[in-house]
Protein backbone atom coordinates (compact mmCIF):
# COMPACT_ATOMS: atom_id res chain seq x y z
CA UNK A 1 0.00 0.00 0.00
CA UNK A 2 2.53 2.49 1.17
CA UNK A 3 4.31 1.41 -2.32
CA UNK A 4 1.39 2.47 -4.58
CA UNK A 5 0.44 5.60 -2.82
CA UNK A 6 4.29 6.80 -2.84
CA UNK A 7 3.50 5.73 -6.74
CA UNK A 8 0.96 7.77 -7.12
CA UNK A 9 3.00 10.80 -5.11
CA UNK A 10 5.12 10.27 -7.86
CA UNK A 11 2.67 10.66 -10.35
CA UNK A 12 1.25 14.21 -9.03
CA UNK A 13 4.43 15.23 -8.58
CA UNK A 14 4.70 15.42 -13.03
CA UNK A 15 1.91 17.60 -12.74
CA UNK A 16 2.33 19.58 -9.62
CA UNK A 17 5.69 21.37 -8.17
CA UNK A 18 6.41 19.49 -5.56
CA UNK A 19 7.60 22.31 -3.04
CA UNK A 20 3.84 23.98 -3.67
CA UNK A 21 1.04 23.92 -0.84
CA UNK A 22 -0.97 21.97 -3.20
CA UNK A 23 1.08 19.22 -3.64
CA UNK A 24 2.12 19.04 -0.14
CA UNK A 25 -1.40 18.96 1.04
CA UNK A 26 -2.62 16.24 -1.49
CA UNK A 27 0.87 13.73 -0.24
CA UNK A 28 -0.15 14.03 2.99
CA UNK A 29 -3.50 13.20 1.95
CA UNK A 30 -2.39 10.29 0.63
CA UNK A 31 -0.87 8.95 3.19
CA UNK A 32 -3.57 9.37 5.56
CA UNK A 33 -6.14 6.99 3.13
CA UNK A 34 -3.28 4.07 3.12
CA UNK A 35 -3.76 4.07 6.99
CA UNK A 36 -7.40 4.34 7.15
CA UNK A 37 -7.42 1.40 4.38
CA UNK A 38 -5.20 -0.67 6.66
CA UNK A 39 -6.94 0.08 9.68
CA UNK A 40 -10.65 -1.22 7.36
CA UNK A 41 -8.71 -4.31 6.41
CA UNK A 42 -7.27 -5.06 9.48
CA UNK A 43 -10.48 -5.05 11.33
CA UNK A 44 -11.76 -6.86 8.37
CA UNK A 45 -9.56 -9.69 8.54
CA UNK A 46 -9.73 -10.05 12.75
CA UNK A 47 -13.73 -10.00 12.52
CA UNK A 48 -13.28 -12.59 9.99
CA UNK A 49 -10.95 -14.59 11.74
CA UNK A 50 -12.82 -14.63 15.16
CA UNK A 51 -15.86 -16.14 13.17
CA UNK A 52 -13.85 -18.93 12.05
CA UNK A 53 -12.20 -20.17 14.98
CA UNK A 54 -15.55 -20.00 16.83
CA UNK A 55 -16.93 -21.96 14.29
CA UNK A 56 -14.03 -24.15 14.06
CA UNK A 57 -13.62 -24.51 18.38
CA UNK A 58 -10.08 -23.79 17.90
CA UNK A 59 -7.95 -21.09 18.92
CA UNK A 60 -6.37 -18.90 16.60
CA UNK A 61 -2.55 -20.67 16.36
CA UNK A 62 -4.43 -23.76 15.89
CA UNK A 63 -6.68 -22.55 13.64
CA UNK A 64 -3.52 -20.92 11.75
CA UNK A 65 -1.67 -24.03 11.67
CA UNK A 66 -4.70 -26.03 10.40
CA UNK A 67 -5.36 -23.82 6.86
CA UNK A 68 -1.79 -23.90 6.11
CA UNK A 69 -1.32 -27.17 6.49
CA UNK A 70 -2.50 -28.09 2.82
CA UNK A 71 -2.64 -26.11 0.01
CA UNK A 72 -6.37 -27.74 -0.16
CA UNK A 73 -7.11 -25.43 2.74
CA UNK A 74 -4.65 -22.48 2.07
CA UNK A 75 -5.75 -21.09 -0.96
CA UNK A 76 -9.13 -21.31 0.02
CA UNK A 77 -7.59 -19.34 3.19
CA UNK A 78 -5.58 -16.62 1.16
CA UNK A 79 -8.96 -15.77 -1.35
CA UNK A 80 -11.08 -15.92 1.96
CA UNK A 81 -8.70 -13.04 3.41
CA UNK A 82 -8.79 -10.83 0.41
CA UNK A 83 -11.95 -11.04 0.10
CA UNK A 84 -12.20 -9.98 3.47
CA UNK A 85 -10.51 -7.04 3.01
CA UNK A 86 -12.18 -5.89 0.03
CA UNK A 87 -15.49 -5.48 1.81
CA UNK A 88 -17.76 -3.02 3.63
CA UNK A 89 -20.50 -5.80 4.42
CA UNK A 90 -20.06 -7.34 7.48
CA UNK A 91 -22.44 -10.11 7.03
CA UNK A 92 -20.08 -11.17 4.06
CA UNK A 93 -17.01 -11.22 6.36
CA UNK A 94 -18.97 -13.04 8.89
CA UNK A 95 -19.67 -15.48 6.42
CA UNK A 96 -16.80 -16.09 4.76
CA UNK A 97 -15.14 -16.61 8.26
CA UNK A 98 -18.15 -19.51 8.94
CA UNK A 99 -16.97 -21.56 5.85
CA UNK A 100 -13.80 -21.04 6.78
CA UNK A 101 -14.29 -22.93 10.03
CA UNK A 102 -16.10 -25.43 8.51
CA UNK A 103 -12.86 -26.21 5.72
CA UNK A 104 -10.49 -26.86 9.22
CA UNK A 105 -13.41 -29.62 10.61
CA UNK A 106 -13.92 -31.80 7.85
CA UNK A 107 -12.09 -33.31 4.79
CA UNK A 108 -15.26 -34.22 2.97
CA UNK A 109 -16.16 -30.31 3.91
CA UNK A 110 -13.17 -28.63 1.57
CA UNK A 111 -14.55 -28.80 -1.60
CA UNK A 112 -17.79 -27.36 -0.13
CA UNK A 113 -16.47 -24.87 1.81
CA UNK A 114 -14.28 -23.41 -0.90
CA UNK A 115 -17.33 -23.24 -3.18
CA UNK A 116 -19.10 -21.03 -0.45
CA UNK A 117 -15.78 -19.09 -0.53
CA UNK A 118 -15.95 -18.37 -3.61
CA UNK A 119 -19.74 -17.43 -3.92
CA UNK A 120 -19.46 -15.04 -1.38
CA UNK A 121 -15.82 -13.42 -2.50
CA UNK A 122 -18.28 -12.04 -5.47
CA UNK A 123 -21.03 -11.05 -4.05
CA UNK A 124 -21.26 -7.54 -2.42
CA UNK A 125 -24.47 -5.07 -0.93
CA UNK A 126 -26.00 -4.47 -4.81
CA UNK A 127 -25.87 -8.49 -5.06
CA UNK A 128 -27.72 -9.39 -1.66
CA UNK A 129 -30.30 -6.72 -2.62
CA UNK A 130 -31.08 -8.42 -5.64
CA UNK A 131 -31.21 -11.82 -4.29
CA UNK A 132 -33.66 -10.49 -1.10
CA UNK A 133 -35.89 -9.04 -4.04
CA UNK A 134 -36.43 -12.55 -5.36
CA UNK A 135 -37.84 -14.19 -2.24
CA UNK A 136 -40.65 -11.35 -2.43
CA UNK A 137 -44.12 -12.69 -2.37
CA UNK A 138 -45.76 -12.30 -5.42
CA UNK A 139 -48.20 -8.79 -4.82
CA UNK A 140 -51.08 -10.25 -6.70
CA UNK A 141 -50.84 -13.72 -4.00
CA UNK A 142 -51.11 -12.03 -0.97
CA UNK A 143 -50.77 -15.52 1.56
CA UNK A 144 -49.96 -18.37 -1.03
CA UNK A 145 -46.21 -18.35 -0.57
CA UNK A 146 -45.66 -18.20 -4.23
CA UNK A 147 -42.33 -15.78 -4.83
CA UNK A 148 -42.93 -13.01 -7.09
CA UNK A 149 -40.95 -12.89 -10.64
CA UNK A 150 -38.87 -9.94 -11.91
CA UNK A 151 -38.16 -8.29 -15.91
CA UNK A 152 -34.69 -7.38 -15.80
CA UNK A 153 -36.10 -3.29 -16.16
CA UNK A 154 -37.59 -3.79 -13.37
CA UNK A 155 -35.12 -4.39 -10.74
CA UNK A 156 -33.14 -1.53 -12.82
CA UNK A 157 -35.85 0.88 -11.54
CA UNK A 158 -36.29 -0.94 -7.93
CA UNK A 159 -32.72 -0.26 -7.21
CA UNK A 160 -31.86 2.73 -9.15
CA UNK A 161 -29.19 0.89 -11.47
CA UNK A 162 -27.86 1.84 -14.86
CA UNK A 163 -26.77 -1.00 -17.14
CA UNK A 164 -25.00 -2.56 -14.69
CA UNK A 165 -27.87 -4.81 -13.78
CA UNK A 166 -27.10 -6.90 -16.53
CA UNK A 167 -23.47 -7.70 -14.58
CA UNK A 168 -25.28 -7.74 -11.83
CA UNK A 169 -27.45 -10.33 -12.75
CA UNK A 170 -25.04 -12.33 -15.60
CA UNK A 171 -22.90 -13.01 -11.98
CA UNK A 172 -25.84 -13.73 -9.94
CA UNK A 173 -27.29 -16.62 -12.07
CA UNK A 174 -24.14 -17.86 -13.09
CA UNK A 175 -23.28 -18.27 -8.82
CA UNK A 176 -27.00 -20.19 -8.51
CA UNK A 177 -28.33 -17.47 -6.64
CA UNK A 178 -30.54 -16.51 -9.01
CA UNK A 179 -32.44 -18.36 -12.01
CA UNK A 180 -33.80 -17.50 -15.62
CA UNK A 181 -36.96 -18.34 -15.92
CA UNK A 182 -37.86 -19.73 -19.47
CA UNK A 183 -41.47 -19.23 -21.17
CA UNK A 184 -41.45 -22.70 -21.57
CA UNK A 185 -41.60 -23.96 -18.17
CA UNK A 186 -43.91 -21.20 -17.05
CA UNK A 187 -48.60 -22.03 -17.49
CA UNK A 188 -50.58 -19.93 -19.67
CA UNK A 189 -51.54 -18.33 -16.74
CA UNK A 190 -48.27 -17.25 -15.18
CA UNK A 191 -47.09 -15.79 -18.69
CA UNK A 192 -50.49 -13.58 -18.94
CA UNK A 193 -49.78 -12.76 -15.36
CA UNK A 194 -45.60 -11.97 -16.23
CA UNK A 195 -46.75 -10.49 -19.84
CA UNK A 196 -44.78 -12.79 -21.43
CA UNK A 197 -46.30 -13.09 -25.06
CA UNK A 198 -44.46 -12.71 -28.69
CA UNK A 199 -42.12 -15.07 -30.20
CA UNK A 200 -39.28 -16.74 -28.28
CA UNK A 201 -36.66 -14.71 -29.48
CA UNK A 202 -38.39 -11.53 -28.50
CA UNK A 203 -39.44 -12.33 -25.11
CA UNK A 204 -38.03 -10.56 -21.97
CA UNK A 205 -36.42 -13.31 -19.71
CA UNK A 206 -37.72 -12.80 -16.36
CA UNK A 207 -35.54 -14.09 -13.40
CA UNK A 208 -36.40 -15.84 -10.04
CA UNK A 209 -35.23 -17.71 -7.18
CA UNK A 210 -31.92 -19.94 -7.93
CA UNK A 211 -31.09 -23.28 -6.51
CA UNK A 212 -28.58 -21.80 -3.97
CA UNK A 213 -30.51 -18.83 -2.84
CA UNK A 214 -32.17 -20.00 0.53
CA UNK A 215 -28.75 -21.66 1.62
CA UNK A 216 -26.82 -18.70 0.41
CA UNK A 217 -29.35 -16.63 2.86
CA UNK A 218 -29.01 -19.33 5.75
CA UNK A 219 -24.71 -19.28 5.48
CA UNK A 220 -25.23 -15.30 5.12
CA UNK A 221 -26.64 -15.82 8.73
CA UNK A 222 -28.67 -12.62 10.12
CA UNK A 223 -32.00 -13.51 9.72
CA UNK A 224 -33.68 -11.66 6.60
CA UNK A 225 -34.64 -8.45 7.92
CA UNK A 226 -31.12 -7.59 9.43
CA UNK A 227 -29.70 -8.28 6.03
CA UNK A 228 -32.09 -6.17 4.34
CA UNK A 229 -31.07 -3.31 6.82
CA UNK A 230 -27.23 -3.97 6.56
CA UNK A 231 -27.44 -3.88 2.82
CA UNK A 232 -29.77 -0.59 2.52
CA UNK A 233 -26.82 1.64 3.07
CA UNK A 234 -23.83 2.04 5.08
CA UNK A 235 -22.54 -1.60 6.80
CA UNK A 236 -23.76 -1.85 9.94
CA UNK A 237 -20.07 -2.51 12.46
CA UNK A 238 -20.14 -4.42 15.56
CA UNK A 239 -17.61 -5.29 17.27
Amino acid sequence: MDSAIDGTVALLSLAIPAGSPVFAAGAAALKGVGTKLQEHQERNVNLMLKEATAEAGMSLDDFVEVVTSAPERLLPFVAACDAARRTVLDDKVRALGRALGDLTRDDSLIDDSGVWISIFSQVEAAHVRIVLAMCEEDPEYRGEGRARLWKRGELKDRFNLSGTITTLLNTLVSLGLVSEVRAEDLSSEERARWGVRGPAKDRIPLYGKGSLTNEFLAKLGTGREKTEKDVSGSPTRTG
